[in-house]
C-alpha cells in the first residue's frame, strides 16, 4: 500500500499540488507579511533562521491566533480537494483544481465538524498517556498506551474520502470510516499510522538538515523553498495514502456497486493541462520570500550563530580525549572562556565526575571540540585561578601536596600554590617554576587570581585569613610578581590588609587585572555582606597598597545562607588604567556595573543593567574597541541571555538568545577577531536526563549593542 501510494504521488505531484498552490500559498504569503511586524523587538535570527525570543505582546497574540484559524480553515478546503483530486484518476474521472476546491468548500462545514471530532480523539489519547504516566511513572508504558489507541484511532482519517467521494455529513463520516477498518484494524491502523503520521514526521526532519550544510546568506531562502516543497509532497502523498486505503476497503467491503455510485457522485470536467514551471515558480515564492525577509532583516532583529556543543554528546558516553571522563557529568560549572591567537576557544570548567578540564574548540564554531584534564599528579582540588598568556597558552594555579610538610595520615593535606602551563599538547607544571605560597592546610586555602603582565610575566594575588574560620576577623591580600610566565623567581612586592575575612576561598570573589602600565588592580568581594573593596598601587613600584571601599556592606538575617552563594565580582582594565567592574549583589542578586573614575574605583558611575533577580552564575564582562563595557547574564525569569553594552552612565541591553530549560552555573565571554561577543552558557535541565547543554553564542549583529572590532 505504501510503495504503491509513493509512486502514484510521483507521477501525480504536478496535479496534487494545484489546491495546496491556489489556497495555502496565497495565505502562507499574508500569514508572512502579516507576521514580520507583528514579530517585533520579540524576533531574533539564529543560525539564519527566526525563532521568538519573547512571548508575543497581547494584541499581537489576537492577531497570532487570527492568522492561526485562517491558516487551520485553509487546510480544511485544502485536504479535502487533494483528496478528491487523488481519487478521480483512480476511479477513472478527470477532477480539475477548481472543480474540486469548489466542491470541497461546499463540502467545509461538515470537514470542520469531522476535523474537530478528530481533534477530540487525540486530546483523548494524549490525555491517557499522561494519565498512565502519571499512576506509574514509567514513560515506555504511557507511549505504548498512546500507540495502541493512536492505532485503534486512526481510522477516523477515512472520514476524508468518505465526506468528500460520498457526501456524507461530519459524524456519520467518521463512522462509516471505522466500520470500513472493522474487519483488519490492526492492518489500516498501522499502514495509516506510518503512512499518514510517521513517514511524514520523518520528512519534515529534512530541511533542519540544510542550514548547517549551507552558508547563511542563502540557508534561509533555501530552507523555506525546501519547507514548501515538502510541504505540498506530504500533503499529496497522505492524501493518497487515505484515498487508496478507503478505495480499498471498500471494494472489499462492498464490490463494485460502491464504486459505481462513488463514481456517479464525482464531478466530471475536461482535463487541464499540467504546468510543471508554474507550479515550480509557485513553490520558491514563499521560500524566497522569507529567505529575503531574514537577510534584509528590515525590523533589525538580533543575528546571532549558535552551537550546542554538547548535542552530540550521550550520559555515560567518553568525551572526546578519553581519561575515562563522561562526556555528560550531571553537574557542570563554566569557570572562564579564551580565544588563543588563531582564534579558536577554550573552556575551563568543572563537573562532579571529573577534575577540571579544558575544552578547546578546534573550529571558531565550536563545532568539533577536544578535552584534556587541567590536573597534575600531585594536585589537590580543582583549579583555583586562570589566565590567557600572550602566545594563546592558559596558565592555571592550582594547589599542590607539600611533600615535605604534609603528613601521609593526615585527612586533610597540606599544600603550597604553583602553576600548570596548557597548550594543545596537555598542561604540565614548568620545571624552573617556584611555589607561590608558604605550606597551607587545604581545609583554609586561600583565594587566588592572577593577570598576565604586558611584558609576559604574571601577578599573583591571594588571601590570607588572619583568625579563626569561624570569626569575623581580618584578611591578607598579597601581590606576587613574576617576570616570567613560570614564575622561577617570584617576588612578593605588597601586602594589604582588609577589616573583614570575606569568604570561603571561591576565586570568583577575588579579582585581578594588570593595566598597561604594569601596575595591577585587584578587587575582594565579601559574600556575606556584599561590601567590596578595590586594592590598587600607591606608585610605580607596587610597594605600598591604596584601599578603599567603594561598596559598603550590610548584614541580612540569611547572611549565613547567602554566603555560600559563588561568585560575585569580575573586573576588567581600560587602556587608561582605569577598571570597570561589573558585580553581583549576594543579597537580592541585583547586577551593577562600576565604571571607576580612578585606579582604586574612589570615584565612580554605578550603572545597574539588571535589577533583582536570581542569577546562579557571575555575570561575564568584557570590553569592546570603543571601550564601552560588555555585560552578558542569564535572566532565569524570562529564561534569556542577555547582552548589555554600558558608556557614559547608560547601558544598552538587549536579548540574544533563549535558554531552553533553566539557567545553569556558568556563563563566560571574549571577543572573536572581528570584536563581537561570543558567549559561553550553561542551559541546566535541573539534574534530569541529558541534564544540562554548553552553548556557544555569537552575536553577529545586535543594533546599538553591535561591539566595534577590538584594536
Amino acid at each position: 500500500m505504501l510503495l504503491q501510494s509513493f509512486r502514484w504521488t510521483a507521477r501525480q505531484t504536478v496535479r496534487l499540488a494545484a489546491p495546496a498552490l491556489l489556497v495555502s500559498l496565497p495565505v502562507a504569503v499574508v500569514v508572512l507579511l502579516a507576521a514580520v511586524p507583528l514579530a517585533g523587538d520579540a524576533g531574533t535570527l539564529v543560525n539564519g533562521e527566526f525563532a521568538l525570543l519573547t512571548p508575543l505582546p497581547g494584541p499581537s497574540v489576537g492577531w497570532t491566533v487570527a492568522l492561526l484559524v485562517v491558516w487551520i480553515l485553509s487546510q480544511a478546503v485544502v485536504l479535502p480537494a487533494t483528496v478528491l483530486m487523488a481519487a478521480g484518476p483512480m476511479l477513472g474521472r478527470a477532477v480539475p483544481p477548481s472543480v474540486a476546491l469548489r466542491t470541497a468548500l461546499r463540502r467545509a462545514p461538515a470537514m470542520l465538524a469531522a476535523g474537530a471530532l478528530m481533534l477530540l480523539e487525540g486530546v483523548a489519547i494524549g490525555a491517557a498517556g499522561l494519565g498512565v504516566a502519571w499512576v506509574t511513572h514509567q514513560d515506555w508504558l504511557s507511549i505504548l498506551v498512546m500507540a495502541v489507541l493512536a492505532v485503534a484511532a486512526v481510522p477516523c482519517l477515512l472520514a476524508v474520502p468518505a465526506l468528500i467521494l460520498e457526501g456524507r455529513p461530519g459524524w456519520r463520516a467518521l463512522g462509516r470510516g471505522h466500520r470500513l477498518a472493522g474487519g483488519r484494524p490492526a492492518y489500516v491502523g498501522v499502514t495509516l499510522l506510518v503512512g499518514v503520521l510517521g513517514l511524514p514526521a520523518l520528512a519534515w526532519q529534512g530541511p533542519d538538515l540544510l542550514p548547517p550544510l549551507l552558508p547563511d546568506s542563502i540557508a534561509a531562502a533555501v530552507t523555506g523553498v525546501v519547507f514548501a516543497v515538502v510541504s505540498v509532497l506530504v500533503g499529496a502523498f497522505q492524501a493518497v495514502v487515505v484515498v487508496r486505503m478507503f478505495l480499498l476497503l471498500v471494494s472489499e467491503a462492498e464490490g463494485e456497486a460502491a464504486f459505481e455510485a462513488i463514481v456517479r457522485l464525482l464531478p466530471d470536467a475536461p482535463p487541464t493541462p499540467a504546468r510543471p514551471v508554474r507550479v515550480l515558480a509557485a513553490l520558491t515564492l514563499p521560500g524566497l520570500l522569507y529567505g529575503g525577509v531574514v537577510l534584509v532583516n528590515p525590523l533589525g532583529w538580533v543575528e546571532v550563530a549558535e552551537t550546542n556543543v554538547t548535542g552530540a554528546w550521550t550520559r555515560g558516553s567518553q568525551a572526546p580525549g578519553g581519561g575515562g571522563r563522561t562526556a555528560s557529568p550531571t553537574y557542570v560549572d563554566l569557570r572562564a572562556l579564551y580565544s588563543g591567537t588563531d582564534r579558536t576557544l577554550t573552556m575551563l570548567m568543572d563537573s562532579t565526575e571529573s577534575p577540571t578540564n579544558l575544552l578547546t574548540c578546534a573550529d571558531s564554531g565550536c563545532r568539533d571540540t577536544t578535552f584534556m584534564w587541567a590536573k597534575e599528579r600531585s594536585q589537590v582540588g580543582p583549579v583555583a585561578g586562570s589566565a590567557r598568556l600572550a602566545d594563546g597558552r592558559l596558565v592555571l594555579a592550582v594547589w599542590r601536596r607539600d611533600l615535605e610538610a604534609d603528613d601521609p595520615a593526615r585527612r586533610i593535606p597540606v599544600v603550597r600554590l604553583g602553576l600548570l602551563i596548557c597548550d594543545r599538547d596537555g598542561c604540565a607544571a614548568p620545571q624552573e617554576g617556584e611555589p607561590l605560597s608558604e605550606p597551607t592546610d587545604y581545609a583554609v586555602a586561600n583565594s587566588v587570581a592572577l593577570a598576565v603582565r604586558p611584558n609576559g610575566g604574571l601577578v599573583v594575588v591571594q588571601t590570607r585569613r588572619n583568625g579563626s574560620a569561624s570569626e569575623d576577623d581580618s584578611e591578607t591580600v598579597s601581590f606576587t610578581f613574576c617576570d616570567d610566565p613560570i614564575c622561577s623567581r617570584p617576588e612578593r612586592r605588597m601586602s594589604a590588609g582588609l577589616d573583614a575575612a570575606f569568604g570561603d576561598g571561591d576565586e570568583r570573589s577575588l579579582t585581578l587585572v594588570v593595566g598597561p602600565d604594569d601596575r595591577p588592580v585587584a578587587a575582594r568581594a565579601d559574600s556575606r555582606t556584599g561590601a567590596m573593596s578595590v586594592i590598587a598601587c600607591a606608585e610605580a613600584t607596587c610597594a605600598t597598597p591604596l584601599v578603599t571601599t567603594p561598596v559598603q556592606g550590610r548584614r541580612t538575617a540569611d547572611a549565613d545562607y547567602r554566603s555560600r552563594k559563588r561568585g560575585s565580582v569580575s573586573m576588567a582594565v581600560r587602556t587608561d588604567g582605569q577598571p570597570v567592574i561589573v558585580r553581583r549583589d549576594v543579597l537580592d542578586d541585583s547586577i551593577s556595573l562600576l565604571d571607576c573614575r580612578d585606579r582604586t574605583c574612589a570615584q565612580l558611575d554605578r550603572i545597574a543593567p539588571a535589577g533583582p533577580s536570581r542569577l546562579r552564575s557571575l555575570p561575564a564582562l568584557a570590553l569592546d574597541g570603543d571601550g564601552r563595557a560588555l555585560v552578558a547574564y542569564q535572566d532565569p525569569g524570562t529564561r534569556l541571555i542577555m547582552l548589555a553594552a554600558c558608556s557614559g552612565g547608560t547601558c544598552e541591553t538587549t536579548a540574544v538568545t533563549s535558554i531552553r530549560y533553566g539557567a545553569g552555573r556558568g556563563v563566560a565571554m571574549t571577543l572573536d577577531d572581528r570584536g563581537r561577543p561570543v558567549i559561553a552558557w550553561v542551559d541546566d535541565n535541573g539534574g534530569r536526563e541529558r541534564g544540562w547543554a554548553l552553548k556557544v553564542t555569537t552575536v553577529l549583529d545586535a543594533g546599538n549593542v553591535t561591539t566595534s572590532p577590538a584594536r
